[in-house]
């Protein structure tokens, strides 16, 4: 299987504090274009929930490995995604940022008998490889303002799968850097007079973003525009069952 990495000749990196990389073309067209095709249908993905817009709705990759209507090629895609093989992959790319920022080497990490697949059991390292979706939205929406991921999380990959045809604007990736000194309110949100903006990263299709997760990975989403269409994309995870960092610990510094 192809990995959402391999494609390095197309990697722009961002690594100053906030460690991140964008892959155009991240898939052969090929690949994408059957993996899109086949995407799951939204009425899977929103399931028992209750159909809500402008609503993010998923599918992990336990329940789609299990599951008879998701296609071999997915299969494939997320058993590689939720293995050792990517963990070396996404390792290549980031490792310098990851001894950078954590001081730790590979090995100190994870190995092959410590991980697993994201609710299957509680390993030392979990892996995720979900379908999202962002439903339709009859009017503006709110921006996603500044804010950090959960400490668990290690790293997240999102692969853009937007359609052809969609001509709605937003719903972009935003990334910041802080200001000044580190300041966060509620859980692990940032106001936006305290960032800076580095980039607006467009929402297209086969484009890849992947960031190491760290007190300094800010980031958020623009608005949409009223669209009938739904926003898709794949999101890759991989996380510790612990916190890497504490939000009241890192202030103190």
């Amino acid at each position: 299987m192809y990995s959402v990495l391999q494609n390095k000749q197309n990697i722009r990196f961002k690594f100053d504090k906030f460690p991140y990389i964008i892959i155009d073309d991240a898939l052969p067209v090929n690949l994408y274009e059957e993996l899109s095709s086949n995407f799951p249908k939204y009425e899977k993905i929103i399931g028992g929930n209750e159909y809500k817009e402008n609503t993010a709705y998923r599918y992990n990759a336990y329940n789609s490995l299990r599951d008879s209507d998701i296609t071999n090629h997915w299969k494939e895609f997320i058993k590689y995604h939720t293995s050792y093989n990517f963990l070396e992959d996404f390792y290549d790319v980031f490792g310098d940022a990851i001894q950078q920022i954590y001081k730790v080497k590979k090995e100190k990490l994870f190995s092959k008998d410590n991980i697993g697949v994201r609710f299957e059991n509680r390993n030392h390292f979990n892996l995720d490889c979900q379908f999202v979706i962002n439903t339709p939205t009859s009017g503006d929406t709110k921006v996603i303002e500044p804010h950090l991921d959960n400490p668990v999380e290690f790293y997240a990959a999102l692969l853009y799968m937007k359609e052809v045809d969609d001509n709605s604007k937003g719903g972009n990736l935003t990334t910041y850097s802080f200001k000044d000194k580190p300041s966060f309110y509620g859980k692990s949100r940032v106001r936006e007079d305290k960032v800076n903006l580095i980039e607006e990263i467009e929402y297209k299709k086969n484009r890849l973003v992947m960031f190491l997760n760290s007190p300094y990975s800010i980031h958020g989403v623009t608005k949409r525009s009223k669209t009938n269409f739904y926003r898709k994309y794949i999101n890759i995870i991989g996380e510790f069952n612990f916190e890497l960092f504490n939000y009241r610990n890192f202030l103190e510094k």
